[in-house]
């Protein structure tokens, strides 16, 4: 049948349902059996011509309308469509690591940054666009784990991490690939530091030295950091707590003797002595030995050592002086009528005087009552009886002179005076 002579009937066109919603079309043929349809569409809308679905993969085609023209006849629409593809950017971008791209609502970051946006109605010709998102970010977090010794302090950032404080997160602006920020996640591993003891008994006068610090009966305890002393290379801790063994000798007070004097040391122990060690060395062969009486013409001094079972060692030390002046004892006073040895006048010195070579005495006139030599001291039969020429003498005071000679042969004098009473 010729087209000129199809009668255009009414046809209906319903489009189906879209993306966007339902959409219904009437279009209306009169007086054809033939229509050609043609329009444009977006690429995800749909339409029912009759019986059959156009969409962008069938975008053409011949729909029978049986009885759809006006007498009754057939209706033949040719349907010829376009179907708009959506626009489609690409956002491909470089981006610090904690940044943050909204599109269409949705946020792309460093942990979600590869996606595809439809955004409704977004393309000029009011059709749908599409945005593929590929999205990029800068390295910039690190890791940084480490071992340190406890003590020791990590600063990031201005922050310190240490034993107390072992991890953390932080942000160093700027200073990352593109002047990004930079993220440093801290992780710190901490050795404890070898501890030790020293706990020790030591003798009275021992001491020790521990890292440059001494440690003895005044000082008994504390503790001590060595740097980097412990096999991890950390600092090692050292306690110290000694105790100390109290020995002593005691040789007595210093002394002063006259020449010739005998003098005996008997030592004090406050341990139990195993040796003896004398500075200078006694006159006798016995380590153990206690110096003995020893008469002494200077002074001396002596230092004794002890040494108990255990190593420790004790000393003393004692001075004695020997007086340069000899020690002669002459009586003020007597009375030839006593009972014997107090009626007599003589000398008494100490031993180390030998002899008394002359002795001298007189009246206040000067005259000489007695003179005798070589008298033995300590000899009241030596003396003088209080007579002169067989006679008691009167009372009075009367003037004595002697002279007297040491052990080593020098002389030396003596004078008083002697008061005779009855």
């Amino acid at each position: 049948m010729p087209r000129s002579a199809i009668t255009w009937l009414m046809a209906t066109f319903i489009a189906a349902t879209t993306a966007h919603g339902a959409v219904a079309a009437q279009v209306a043929v009169a007086d054809t059996s033939y229509f050609d349809y043609r329009d444009t569409f977006c690429s995800n809308q749909t339409l029912l011509i009759g019986n059959q679905i156009f969409d962008a993969s069938n975008p053409s085609g011949i729909v029978f309308l049986p009885g759809a023209a006006s007498g009754g006849n057939d209706s033949v629409i040719f349907v010829n469509l376009v179907f708009f593809q959506p626009p489609i950017t690409i956002l491909s971008q470089s981006l610090c690591g904690g940044d943050t791209v909204w599109v269409n609502g949705r946020a792309y970051h460093s942990k979600f940054f590869i996606g595809e946006e439809i955004v409704d109605d977004g393309a000029a010709n009011g059709c749908d666009s599409i945005i593929r998102v590929n999205l990029s970010f800068y390295p910039n977090e690190l890791e940084y784990e480490a071992t340190i010794c406890e003590g020791d302090t990590i600063f990031f950032n201005g922050k310190a991490y240490h034993a107390f404080n072992t991890s953390g997160e932080e942000r160093i602006s700027g200073a990352g690939a593109a002047g990004c920020d930079s993220i440093i996640r801290i992780n710190l591993n901490v050795l404890v530091p070898p501890f030790s003891i020293i706990a020790d008994t030591l003798c009275a006068d021992d001491f020790l030295i521990v890292n440059g610090q001494r440690y003895d009966r005044e000082n008994r305890a504390g503790l001590e950091i060595l740097p980097g002393a412990g096999t991890n290379g950390c600092d090692s801790l050292v306690y110290l707590s000694l105790d100390f063994r109290e020995g002593w000798v005691y040789l007595g007070e210093d002394r002063e003797v006259s020449r010739g004097d005998t003098v005996c040391i008997t030592p004090l122990f406050g341990l139990v002595p195993q040796s003896l060690e004398w500075q200078p060395a006694p006159p006798c062969q016995d380590s153990l030995c206690v110096i003995p009486c020893i008469e002494l013409s200077s002074t001396a001094y002596y230092r004794l050592i002890a040494t108990d079972t255990n190593g420790c060692a004790a000393s003393d030390e004692i001075r004695i002086f020997v007086a340069n002046e000899d020690r002669v004892y002459a009586p003020n006073v007597f009375n030839p009528d006593a009972p014997s040895p107090n009626n007599r006048f003589f000398i008494s010195t100490d031993s180390d005087v030998a002899i008394v070579r002359r002795m001298l005495i007189a009246d206040r006139w000067g005259g000489i009552l007695f003179d005798k030599n070589d008298l033995i001291p300590d000899d009241p039969m030596q003396g003088w009886d209080g007579t002169w020429r067989g006679k008691t003498v009167q009372v009075g005071v009367y003037t004595y002179w002697m002279e007297l000679e040491r052990m080593d042969g020098t002389r030396f004098e003596k004078a008083g005076t002697i008061s005779v009473v009855r």
